[in-house]
């Protein structure tokens, strides 16, 4: 049943990979065990870990908050959390991880976070028992050519050791803003213990993983609706798959979740279950949307990586990232590689060529000049800030700017790109040459410079903590060598990622115009020759 369902599709699977996975073979901590683990660091009796509970379970009940394990357990990190942090600054047991993460702290980094990463770096394969060995081996084995990506909220490197030429996203931040290509890719959305600050564990975590929900959900879905979905480590009552398959679930209409039907498979392990047993599941969301998968109950995971691994694409998924990814960039910048043959179809070359993979035959140099005419003021800003869209300079500087310059009255971060431009700048750019910090400087950032008389990124911040629009205001008040470069990277970057649909705003939204405006003071900054 499984082999006719991944042949009938059009496309490799797609593994969503829970924590189960990693306690199997790495035998890592359940989240709960994992919050009982340092409650006792914390507090070393018995009942560390139950005192927590029971406080977190009163404060759920005084806000009048659902008892559920994701509000009970986030709430019980929190209060962990507020007592670990001030452990570890004072505890000699901490002293060298102290030295070692100075740069995490000064970044605002949570030490609970740091030592929870910690702790799972330190896991690896080599307790894993014999029994598991072969199903490794065969999961690995899929990486090469059975499936195409895989999502995973876990934290651990697990997926990475095996899967190690895939290339890896963490977060929501890296997943909703960097180019992706579909293949070949692991997606963290909870964050990995590699970069501490992005797990996802206590309940301000949890809440802006829910406040970009709806964007992590688009991305999925091209996914969900693609590909053949392996739900694999998750308990179908996990709280976290079904927030993930209702966001999906409540963006299609009844016809396209019939679609979904022979897509979503979750493996359900139970010990003892000698044969695969395949069973209808069906889940209902409410408002009259129900979706249904597949689900499989077994004990030994081999059967169903063999399985798996007989569905193989002609080539690695690996080479077809690579060609998409070559495409993708051939079309913006017209740069041929030693992977792609770009040739016009009735060049007197092809018959000479030998045997390219891929022959492209059109106009690729004007395609490329199109491409970049249609870039919009957004793209550019959003690659000022994340430096991910991987332009061509002089496509840009020539096709591009001088265009979405006109229209936006050149309030367009530009420095980026004319920085070590080798030819004369086309005229609409010439205005930069001689641009100064105080170029940015109005009227009103004057007065409100000496009515407020800020110093810093980190006075603005600690003045005004959530208001986003008056943050934006303050912050350009700021004058240029009392702007901390980093600082002012790490705002800009956590604003755009806690507010995806900012740049789209209304023109007359002050916060919209103010992170612009910030943007291109960033630009000149770190940019200006």
């Amino acid at each position: 049943m499984l082999a006719d369902i991944l042949h009938k599709s059009h496309s490799l699977p797609f593994l969503f990979v829970g924590s189960g996975l990693s306690m199997r073979y790495l035998s890592t901590k359940t989240w709960g065990e994992l919050l009982r683990y340092f409650a006792q660091l914390v507090d070393r009796s018995d009942y560390s870990f139950e005192k927590y509970e029971t406080k977190a379970k009163h404060i759920l009940t005084e806000q009048k908050r659902k008892i559920t394990k994701n509000s009970l357990y986030t709430t019980v990190a929190d209060l962990i959390e507020h007592d670990f942090n001030l452990l570890w600054y004072e505890s000699d047991d901490f002293r060298e991880s102290r030295e070692k993460n100075k740069n995490l702290i000064r970044r605002g980094v949570s030490p609970f976070k740091i030592e929870i990463a910690n702790h799972l770096k330190r896991v690896n394969l080599k307790n894993t028992p014999d029994v598991y060995k072969r199903e490794i081996e065969l999961l690995k084995r899929l990486g090469k050519k059975s499936i195409a990506g895989v999502i995973t909220t876990n934290y651990d490197c697990f997926l990475e050791y095996i899967y190690n030429d895939f290339n890896v996203y963490v977060g929501q931040e890296e997943l909703l803003f960097s180019p992706t290509y579909g293949i070949s890719e692991i997606y963290k959305i909870h964050g990995c213990c590699k970069k501490p600050e992005t797990i996802v564990i206590n309940s301000e975590d949890y809440l802006n993983f829910d406040k970009k929900n709806a964007y992590l959900a688009a991305k999925l879905m091209t996914i969900f609706v693609e590909h053949p979905i392996i739900f694999i480590g998750y308990s179908l009552e996990d709280e976290n798959i079904q927030a993930i398959l209702k966001s999906i679930v409540d963006c299609l209409s009844n016809d396209n979740l019939q679609r979904l039907k022979d897509r979503l498979i979750f493996i359900e392990w139970k010990q003892g279950k000698k044969e695969m047993e395949f069973v209808n599941h069906s889940r209902d969301f409410g408002q009259g949307k129900t979706i249904t998968m597949t689900k499989i109950v077994t004990d030994s995971f081999e059967p169903l990586f063999e399985i798996i691994s007989e569905n193989k694409s002609k080539y690695s998924t690996s080479f077809f990232r690579k060609l998409k990814r070559d495409i993708y960039e051939l079309a913006l910048t017209s740069e041929p590689t030693e992977r792609i043959v770009v040739m016009p179809l009735s060049d007197e070359k092809l018959d000479n060529q030998e045997e390219p993979e891929v022959v492209i035959g059109f106009g690729i140099l004007e395609l490329g000049k199109q491409g970049y005419k249609g870039l919009s003021a957004d793209e550019i800003f959003l690659d000022v800030v994340f430096d991910n869209r991987n332009f061509n300079q002089y496509l840009l500087v020539e096709e591009a700017l001088p265009v979405i310059g006109k229209h936006v009255a050149w309030s367009l971060p530009v420095f980026k790109y004319i920085r070590g431009y080798q030819k004369e700048l086309p005229p609409e750019l010439q205005r930069f040459i001689n641009f100064t910090f105080d170029d940015f400087i109005t009227k009103t950032i004057l007065l409100n410079r000496e009515k407020y008389n800020f110093s810093s990124i980190k006075h603005v911040l600690n003045y005004e903590p959530e208001n986003l629009s008056r943050q934006v205001r303050f912050l350009q008040t700021l004058k240029e060598d009392q702007i901390d470069l980093d600082e002012l990277e790490e705002y800009l970057k956590n604003t755009l990622t806690n507010y995806p649909d900012l740049l789209h705003q209304p023109k007359n939204s002050e916060a919209k115009t103010g992170i612009k405006k910030l943007i291109r003071m960033y630009d000149y900054l770190k940019y200006k020759e």
